[in-house]
């Protein structure tokens, strides 16, 4: 009775963080008075975008460069940097196109198809590989492990997923989903470090990640008798 009810209680926290992604919007645009959103403009956003591609491009080949250096590679001026006017804004800004790109590369591994162990592991393989374009993230101290799974248009890919899979009896339903999408980001970051030390490729990040996940939530088979 008291697994029951632990069980009832863990897929009722996994309903509530999907419904709460569902309910937030992927980002988090300034408020006018009246507690509206106000839309940001195309030329603050194609500006935004246009740093951090710069960005990507600069601290590359210049971990160190300064935010002059990157506002200067990307063709804008220092003033017009408004909205990205730290190195920590910078890294959210990159981070945001990588999770864009992350919710991208999810709908086209197609997880919604076969079982949902090969369609984790798929999965894992698509992040795995957008995360070995965006790998210079890893040497930054403001790079948020946190902030894939609060993105909605990864998380609840990735929760009505896993939730598939527990249903069907691929993989483990005693642990929390929650806890499952938080250990899969933490992977994935230990994964984009090892990238960029160059000790791992991309395909052997992606096994490692899948090998370590997909051996924990294997779902638990009664012995014979």
């Amino acid at each position: 009775l008291d697994r029951d009810v632990h069980d009832q209680r863990d897929r009722g926290r996994g309903h509530r963080l999907r419904a709460e992604l569902t309910a937030v919007p992927a980002s988090s645009p300034s408020s006018s008075g009246s507690g509206s959103p106000r839309p940001r403009r195309a030329d603050a956003l194609r500006n935004e975008k246009a740093i951090a591609e710069a960005a990507m491009r600069v601290l590359a080949e210049h971990p160190g460069a300064s935010m002059a250096e990157i506002a200067k590679a990307s063709g804008l001026v220092r003033a017009t940097l408004s909205a990205i006017d730290s190195r920590e804004d910078l890294v959210r800004a990159i981070q945001g196109q990588a999770t864009e790109a992350g919710a991208a590369a999810l709908a086209a591994a197609d997880i919604g198809a076969g079982d949902a162990a090969s369609a984790l592991r798929r999965a894992i393989r698509a992040l795995v590989g957008v995360g070995s374009r965006y790998r210079l993230l890893a040497q930054e101290p403001a790079l948020d492990p946190t902030r894939l799974e609060r993105e909605p248009a990864v998380a609840s890919r990735l929760i009505a997923l896993i939730e598939r899979g527990q249903r069907e009896g691929d993989l483990r339903d005693d642990l929390p989903v929650p806890w499952i999408v938080s250990v899969l980001a933490a992977l994935l970051v230990v994964a984009l470090r090892e990238m960029e030390a160059e000790r791992l490729t991309r395909d052997q990040a992606a096994e490692q990640v899948a090998s370590t996940l997909l051996e924990g939530l294997a779902a638990r088979r009664a012995p014979d008798r």
